[in-house]
């Protein structure tokens, strides 16, 4: 398992929505017992930025999070996201913990339905945008102004 595609299902993981994973949870969990090391739980972030060009950066905000880590077997999952959906926390780790025993290709068929639906999302959401987008023409005239 290669980091890179791990970080990409957890990418996956932290932006599906909650039902979907109880969904998928259900369907391949077996009876696991995951043993919780961490939380759930929810905390705060600090955001911080930097102006364009200023060496210096400042506090931008704050954001709540969500945490948990698991254990099954021998696989540890783990989980931060943003926002505050404590059950999401804890199914993206269990399935982070599933996933690391798996095999890729079992692995890319559970995360396919994720990443179909938001592809589909996204989709959606650009044809929203695009809807209400203005486009504003200039035109250049010769001669003196």
């Amino acid at each position: 398992m290669a980091q890179q595609e791990r970080t990409q299902w957890l990418g996956l993981l932290s932006r599906a929505d909650c039902a979907w994973l109880e969904q998928l949870w259900l369907q391949l969990e077996q009876h696991l017992q995951p043993r919780m090391l961490a939380g759930p739980e929810t905390g705060m972030l600090r955001l911080t930025t930097q102006a364009s060009g200023s060496p210096v950066g400042f506090q931008f905000g704050e954001a709540t999070c969500s945490r948990c880590v698991v254990e099954i077997g021998l696989h540890r999952g783990y989980a931060v996201q943003l926002g505050s959906d404590l059950r999401k926390a804890q199914l993206s780790a269990c399935l982070d913990a599933l996933f690391q025993g798996m095999a890729p290709t079992e692995r890319a068929a559970c995360l396919e339905p994720i990443s179909l639906r938001l592809a589909e999302q996204q989709a959606e959401r650009e044809r929203l945008v695009a809807a209400t987008r203005v486009h504003f023409y200039t035109t250049k005239t010769s001669g003196a102004s």
